[in-house]
């Protein structure tokens, strides 16, 4: 399933890329005339034979002018909205029911990258429609989130949060009200003292399990994990 996913989006790609080759001028790429200019400068200067020069543009997800592009756009709205409030980790986790229940006998998560996007792309809307339209946390005037894949293949989502002026944190009690690192009460909320003890607290390792994850050379790297 990974190697034909793979395949599929590298043909993709490709298609893209053949598409922008053969459409410049449909691009406007006249526009970097000055940009192409330049660069058969320096290679004259350097005694090597320019090539055709190509633009890759901002639509090209992941080209260099589409990071900047969006690098741009996001200081804008810190410049408009102000600096961000909050910082909201939120990452896939292989044993939501979502995704165990709809395996095929002899699959593990890991062998379903499609069903993990899915169901991923389905909880992340739901946490931003809890986040901006419910205002759990307070009203939000502006966020903004990228989303990365870890080194086992989940994906993991970094979201920033700019609260409206009356629901800005500027005391202990605004933060306490928000952040919490103590176990909730089991008798008053069992399943979230269960989803806390089972997600949010690190190890065991250490003597207790020395081939945890987090162990090398018999030390736990991880130290500062609660």
């Amino acid at each position: 399933m990974q190697q034909c996913v793979v395949d599929s989006y590298v043909k993709v790609e490709g298609n893209r890329l053949n598409f922008i080759r053969h459409n410049q001028r449909a691009l406007r790429v006249e526009s970097y005339l000055g940009l192409a200019d330049h660069i058969n400068a320096l290679a004259s200067e350097a005694g090597v034979r320019p090539g055709v020069t190509l633009i890759l543009p901002s639509s090209f997800k992941g080209s260099p002018r589409e990071m900047q592009q969006n690098f741009q756009d996001v200081m804008s709205i810190v410049r408009d909205f102000g600096k961000p409030d909050l910082f909201l980790t939120f990452t896939c986790n292989p044993k939501w029911n979502e995704i165990k229940q709809n395996l095929f006998p002899g699959q593990k998560p890991h062998d379903r990258p499609d069903l993990i996007a899915r169901v991923f792309g389905i909880k992340k809307k739901a946490l931003l429609q809890n986040l901006k339209k419910n205002g759990i946390l307070g009203r939000i005037v502006a966020d903004i989130h990228v989303i990365e894949l870890q080194k086992r293949g989940l994906p993991h989502m970094h979201l920033l949060l700019i609260l409206a002026y009356e629901d800005k944190i500027r005391d202990p009690e605004s933060i306490d009200r928000i952040v919490s690192a103590e176990l909730p009460d089991e008798a008053l909320d069992s399943r979230l003292h269960e989803i806390v003890k089972a997600t949010m607290i690190h190890g065991p390792c250490g003597v207790l399990n020395p081939y945890s994850p987090c162990m090398a050379d018999g030390i736990c790297t991880k130290p500062q994990a609660i």
